[in-house]
């Protein structure tokens, strides 16, 4: 019970920090008329890019270098090969995606100032928790932040989730990533065989995606 009310008083902190964001048309989120752009998710499933469904548009006033020309029309699809990375996490421990081969992969990118993100992190964690000693990896990785923003995080709400640094947001351009949060599923070859745009809504959501991406 403490977790979940230290987990809802960070969220709505959190959320503070994006009132009056106003959400950019192009990229990953809803187009100027309120739709989503074309253009379909690994296995064809749709990108919920409006705010409303979990995702907060990084190109919206944050001060961030995404160009969205881009991106645009470059979707990921089912089978493409993830782009490998290398970088430190809030322990100091470095590590590459490509370390992990022969392993299915969960990657989540997220923020500390993103609440869909926060409010999400319980059920990464139980999953994190649940599924240790199994032939899955779960990776997260914080967008623009430090070590010690990250562990202030991690401390308070009691976790101990893997968060990899990307700081200059090296990873976030290699995996076309203009909304939080956003999670791509990685198969044991190492291809990307789903993407999750916008927050998890339960544990039991994301331990489906992930039976199905071991049974590959």
């Amino acid at each position: 019970m403490v977790r979940i009310l230290k987990v809802l008083l960070v969220t709505a902190l959190a959320a503070v920090l994006v009132v009056g964001l106003t959400t950019n048309a192009c990229c990953d989120g809803v187009d100027g008329n309120g739709d989503v752009p074309n253009g379909d998710a690994p296995n064809g499933d749709e990108p919920n890019g409006n705010p409303n469904d979990g995702e907060l548009d990084l190109t919206s006033g944050l001060g961030i270098i995404i160009d969205c020309d881009d991106y645009s029309g470059q979707r990921f699809q089912d089978g493409d090969p993830a782009p490998d990375f290398r970088f430190e996490d809030a322990a100091g421990q470095t590590f590459s995606l490509s370390d992990f081969r022969g392993k299915s992969v969960m990657l989540n990118f997220w923020a500390t100032w993103c609440g869909y993100c926060v409010a999400e992190l319980p059920y990464i964690q139980q999953v994190y928790d649940d599924w240790q000693g199994r032939e899955v990896v779960i990776l997260t990785i914080d967008f623009g932040e430090d070590a010690a923003k990250v562990n202030d995080l991690l401390d308070e709400l009691g976790f101990s989730l893997p968060v990899l640094l990307d700081i200059e947001a090296a990873a976030m351009a290699q995996y076309r990533v203009t909304n939080l949060p956003r999670t791509f599923f990685i198969d044991k070859e190492g291809l990307i065989r789903y993407i999750k745009f916008g927050a998890f809504q339960s544990v039991e959501e994301i331990e489906d995606i992930l039976n199905q991406l071991i049974a590959l």
